[in-house]
């Protein structure tokens, strides 16, 4: 079993249209039996997690609703507590290099919005790894403060942070790392040898990276068994309480 616990809906950007029958070739050909969709392209952030929370609704045995949110919008705090409410939508997500900011400048709208996670026990999503926006000490100081939530440093890093995320997420019990576009063998052994094998999730990064990119990569590893069930399916479960 494989649950992907990160991806993205795409978007034919004339057309204005999400492209589902790529959605379901890509998951069906790699074996994806269970998959988290974002939406980082539409009308508005409002309407993009409207449509993956209208997508899980549709395809509940195969989809997981994940909202993005924007800390810069006036009103995200209101659209935090706003998608905590709709029953399909399973964690939160932050890409402060899509969207442009400094974590360190938006405490005013993100100690709001992770009390509101925290109620609802939606973990977060973090983006990593390409440039100085997306450093994942700039969220650390908010998993301190907010103990009660998950946060998850996604791509292990990245290319810029991935061996400095390691010593964070491992001395942060309530960080865990997803496992798409890290393609540093050496980061990905240091990793696994660091970090507890309960504090992975795996994930594709569809449609930016070849799923079956994302899946291969841990052949070269060869880590134990019940590491690999654990990244793939059985800490997906735990988490999400599937």
């Amino acid at each position: 079993m494989i649950i992907d616990f990160h991806a993205h809906l795409l978007r034919h950007p004339v057309k204005k249209q999400y492209d589902l029958d790529d959605l379901w070739r890509d998951m069906d050909e790699n074996g994806i039996d269970v998959r988290m969709i974002s939406a980082l392209e539409g009308k508005s952030i409002a309407d993009q997690n409207d449509t993956v929370a209208r997508l899980a609704r549709s395809h509940p045995d195969r989809l997981l609703a994940c909202a993005v949110i924007d800390p810069k919008q006036d009103d995200c705090v209101e659209e935090a507590r706003r998608v905590a409410g709709i029953r399909e939508i399973r964690a939160l997500e932050f890409n402060s290099w899509e969207h442009g900011y400094l974590p360190e400048r938006y405490a005013h709208h993100l100690d709001p919005i992770f009390d509101i996670a925290e109620e609802a026990g939606l973990p977060v999503k973090l983006f990593a790894g390409w440039g100085a926006r997306s450093m994942p000490h700039q969220w650390a100081q908010y998993a301190h403060r907010h103990p009660g939530v998950t946060f998850v440093v996604l791509h292990i890093g990245g290319i810029d942070f991935g061996y400095g995320s390691i010593d964070l997420v491992r001395d942060t019990p309530n960080m865990m790392f997803e496992t798409s576009g890290q393609t540093e063998l050496q980061v990905l052994r240091k990793a696994f040898a660091d970090v507890s094998a309960d504090r992975f999730l795996f994930g594709s990064n569809y449609p930016e990276h070849f799923t079956r990119c994302s899946i291969d990569t841990f052949d070269v590893l060869d880590l134990p068994e019940e590491t690999r069930a654990a990244m793939f399916y059985g800490n997906a479960r735990k988490l999400l309480h599937l």
